[in-house]
């Protein structure tokens, strides 16, 4: 098993690089403490990074309440209610800009297209706050392997911000000095809110004598007053220093149809601590 994992982990940089999508870094530190007889609460600062590490994609700091509603020998049952804060950071984009003219001749009309100028959009930042409320059930068949299914219901709250984006234009198609800015377009993004149902089974194996335990994990989330489709495929390893120390090393794999995180892959780094 340790000489599997060690293959594993080593063929995470390459899986990373293989692919033409975006590839980042996530960080995060946690800590949790019990509170009382079924209730715990940890709080957790994240950081991410984007465009192939070379910018931050978001930062992000969160708290979480959790109540154990059962708890036997081989199943657990759990409900929690957490809170976060993130700030995003949207990329500038730049797009090509093109103009059609259209010309009468007797063989008819003609339609040429060419490039006249490109939009820039400037990179900004937009705040959000997440709250998610959900149910987990675990299962310990033996000693070494854990089983675990999650529900969640996320909402999310977008804070409004404004977007400018800057048109430079060619004055004469055939002379690149000519190109000057003509004015900016300026357009405010109202506030919105979304809502997702979230579906993610995992499995763990404690390796006998060994501080790895070995993870893997697949995340679906659909939205429930929009239309979105968001997938997380995870694969890592805990750490155990001790008991009440650990790192986490993970890899994810990540794609979604709407605008809330880049698709493409993400090597993860995490620290926590039971106080």
């Amino acid at each position: 098993m340790n000489k599997l994992l060690i293959a594993i982990l080593s063929l995470l940089p390459f899986s990373a690089f293989a692919q033409s999508d975006d590839f980042g870094m996530d960080f995060s530190v946690g800590a949790e403490k019990k509170i009382c007889k079924g209730v715990e609460f940890s709080l957790e600062g994240n950081a991410r990074t984007q465009d192939n590490t070379s910018a931050i994609e978001r930062w992000g700091i969160g708290g979480e309440f959790g109540f154990k509603l059962l708890k036997t020998k081989t199943f657990d049952l759990k409900a929690s209610a957490g809170w976060e804060f993130l700030w995003q950071r949207n990329l500038a984009e730049c797009k090509e800009h093109f103009t059609e003219e259209s010309y009468h001749t007797p063989d008819g009309d003609i339609i040429e297209t060419y490039k006249d100028g490109y939009n820039r959009t400037l990179g900004y930042w937009r705040p959000r706050h997440r709250t998610t409320i959900s149910v987990s059930g675990t299962h310990h068949p033996n000693k070494r392997w854990t089983f675990s299914l999650k529900e969640a219901v996320q909402y999310s709250h977008y804070a409004g911000v404004t977007r400018t984006t800057e048109r430079y234009r060619l004055e004469d198609e055939d002379d690149p000095e000519s190109l000057h800015r003509i004015g900016d377009k300026v357009k405010e993004m109202q506030a919105k809110d979304r809502v997702v149902l979230r579906s993610k089974a995992a499995a763990q194996y404690d390796i006998k004598h060994s501080p790895f335990s070995p993870f893997a994990s697949a995340d679906y989330g659909c939205g429930l007053n929009y239309t979105v489709d968001k997938w997380k495929f995870t694969i890592g390893t805990d750490y155990k220093i001790n008991k009440k120390n650990k790192f986490s090393v993970f890899y994810r794999f990540q794609t979604e149809n709407d605008d809330d995180e880049p698709n493409g892959h993400i090597l993860g780094l995490g620290y926590s601590i039971k106080l």
